[in-house]
């Protein structure tokens, strides 16, 4: 899977304001195993990218296309 998917899973995460304990949690798994997601240390399945999904209360799409810089662009507020 493209790396950039596993930094917006954190970038998402963080702006959520959850925990990687709240997030593991959720999904029945170790706050290490979590981690790993993170940081792109294991290869994510497809079903795992559904309930983090899920558990972000986003799409799958949201989480393939997410930019942080659009949070953080003023010029696009103005």
């Amino acid at each position: 899977m493209d790396p950039i998917i596993y930094k917006n899973i954190k970038k998402i995460r963080e702006l959520k304001n959850l925990t990687r304990e709240h997030v593991a949690d959720e999904l029945n798994m170790s706050t290490s195993g979590y981690g790993k997601i993170e940081r792109g240390e294991v290869d994510l399945t497809i079903s795992k990218l559904i309930r983090i999904a899920q558990v972000f209360n986003v799409s799958i799409d949201f989480i393939f296309r997410f930019d942080v810089s659009l949070f953080f662009d003023e010029s696009k507020s103005n």
